[in-house]
């Protein structure tokens, strides 16, 4: 049997290649091309004029704003005066601290009020009466390029790993049985969440979840052909990250709900990085890993997601000094303490998805600048007082005068990299999985070497691809939640594969952190797939994955 899969092993290399292009190809076409409704949900009608300002499935702005949905260029009108979205209950509508202030049937509101058919809103003076829309919710099943067949990518994902689980199951010219029950298991999970999400979860679009499958599958892949004993873990890691985005699915559906848990989950961010801060061990120069019963985890992949979260709550509903003034204290505090751990890549990443958050919400440009000036001095602070910090950096785009010391993986990334060619010398034929921290800082290196240039390519052009999607749908949202957070993990995952790919390649200096998805991580693989569920949330299609719950008799497809 070793000895058919030695003469296999140089074709599996482009069976393996092809597996991976189609199934990223064909899922982005999907997201990018398959046609979307945007179900009309009601109208506004000018009490004078009579005009007629329609009302769709998502959250309407209200302005004199020009980038307001709906545009009133009337001096009593302020820059954002409202925003009206659609709930199970009705039509909702919030003052977003207008001057004039919201009056319903001429009675003034607070800060929210909910409205329904026949009702009168007042807004700086202009009455408008709302009406209802009576239609019946469809679910559309047109499709620009025809539905993916998710059976047939799964299918191809299973033959990836079949190849994967051939080529590593002899290692040291032995056969592990557990590596053959692992990615047997894997291929078990996968069609599992398929059946599961379908039938009882009600989701219909999985391109995000089968390109996370996708990337997984060469994580686990090379992890399997470097450490055959840590498969166990890795596939562990990827059986509750897909349990994880499941929960999230829960909790993002139900958002009005879980808003009010904001605080404790600011509050346990803070204590979780100050405990980890507190009891963790130096590893490799940072106090970033912690052992809980012989398992070793990164709190901070974990906060990550409630950092997602936090901001978009916060910053949901109110364009506010206030409420952006104590997000900026909750980041700064986070980021803060992952310096003190000496945790700079992960520091890095909080400080830059911060920044997108913010900026979506507020637009305020100069508090932000200035944000990001303290926040320059206070590194260059740190570099100055700290210099062990900055010798940490000393090789940073000097990498080839110190080869054989600071810049040791650096030169022998771009070295082996460069070796593999288009297609790869194929899976365990590299020199890089010999270097240290290859299946984890270094992977993309990997993927170059024993996949090829063409899969080390795809790997980067997938999140760019996946970012765009994101600022493309970022308007359309059913709630500004779902764009803030949605847009902000898109932010977060794509800073941290370009710290990973562009620090190892010399680009950037190199910090430690890892490709999502791919590298060996526990931790990091649990919070890739939370954040991808952020990211689902930007999908507008009908029926999507994360359609807040509406009226039971509608989401039978009843009329109203």
């Amino acid at each position: 049997m070793e000895s058919i899969i030695t003469l296999a092993a140089p074709y599996m290399r482009y069976v393996m290649l092809f597996v991976i292009l189609y199934v990223v190809a064909r899922m982005l076409l999907a997201m990018f091309f398959k046609k979307t409704s945007d179900p009309l949900r009601g109208k506004l009608v000018d009490n004078i004029t009579g005009e007629e300002i329609s009302l769709y499935d998502r959250e309407t702005s209200i302005g004199r704003n020009k980038k307001c949905d709906i545009v009133l260029p009337f001096d009593t009108i302020s820059r954002l005066h409202a925003v009206i979205t659609y709930r199970s209950k009705g039509f909702m509508i919030f003052d977003t601290f207008s001057k004039s202030g919201i009056e319903v049937n001429g009675e003034k509101i607070n800060s929210k009020a909910y409205v329904h058919h026949g009702d009168t809103i007042t807004l700086g003076g202009l009455e408008y009466v709302l009406y209802e829309a009576r239609y019946k919710f469809i679910k559309d099943k047109s499709r620009a390029l025809g539905s993916p067949s998710y059976g047939i990518i799964l299918f191809l994902l299973a033959l990836f790993n079949i190849c994967a689980m051939l080529l590593n199951m002899y290692p040291e010219g032995k056969l592990a049985t557990h590596i053959i029950g692992i990615y047997i298991g894997f291929i078990v999970l996968q069609w599992i969440y398929f059946a599961f999400a379908t039938y009882v979860m009600r989701i219909h679009n999985f391109e995000c979840e089968m390109i996370a499958f996708a990337f997984t599958s060469i994580g686990l892949a090379i992890v399997g052909s470097i450490y055959p004993d840590a498969v166990i873990k890795q596939f562990l890691a990827i059986a509750v990250g897909v349990v994880g985005f499941c929960v999230m699915v829960v909790v993002l559906r139900h958002i009005d709900t879980m808003k009010s848990i904001r605080w404790v989950l600011a509050s346990a961010s803070i204590l979780i990085l100050a405990v980890t801060l507190l009891i963790a061990e130096t590893t490799n120069g940072a106090k970033n890993w912690i052992s809980l019963g012989g398992i070793s985890i990164q709190p901070s992949e974990l906060v990550k997601v409630a950092f997602i979260f936090v901001g978009a709550v916060t910053l949901e509903k109110l364009q506010s000094i206030k409420n952006l003034s104590m997000y900026i204290v909750f980041s700064a505090v986070c980021v803060g303490e992952l310096f003190l751990m000496y945790d700079f890549g992960t520091a890095l990443i909080f400080f830059f998805t911060f920044i997108v958050i913010a900026f979506m919400r507020s637009g305020d440009v100069k508090t932000l600048s200035l944000v990001c000036i303290v926040a320059a001095v206070g590194a260059v602070l740190i570099l100055i007082l700290k210099p062990s910090v900055a010798s940490r950096f000393s090789t940073y785009t000097h990498v080839w005068e110190y080869m054989d010391e600071g810049g040791y993986q650096q030169t022998r990334t771009l070295i082996y990299s460069a070796s593999g060619g288009l297609f790869g010398l194929g899976l365990g034929n590299g020199e890089l999985r010999n270097i240290f921290a290859a299946s984890e800082d270094l992977v993309f290196g990997v993927v170059c070497e024993e996949f090829g240039m063409i899969m080390g390519f795809l790997v980067p052009l997938t999140y760019v691809a996946i970012a765009v999607w994101a600022i493309i749908n970022a308007g359309k949202t059913k709630s500004t939640f779902y764009t803030i957070a949605g847009v902000g993990a898109v932010a977060m995952l794509l800073f941290q594969s370009m710290l990973s790919i562009f620090g190892i390649t010399d680009l950037l200096p190199l910090t430690g952190v890892t490709l999502p998805f791919v590298s060996k991580g526990g931790t990091s693989i649990i919070s890739c797939f939370c954040l991808m569920a952020y990211i689902k949330t930007l999908d507008i299609r009908t029926f999507a994955s994360f359609k807040p719950r509406l009226e039971a008799e509608e989401e039978a497809g009843e009329e109203e």
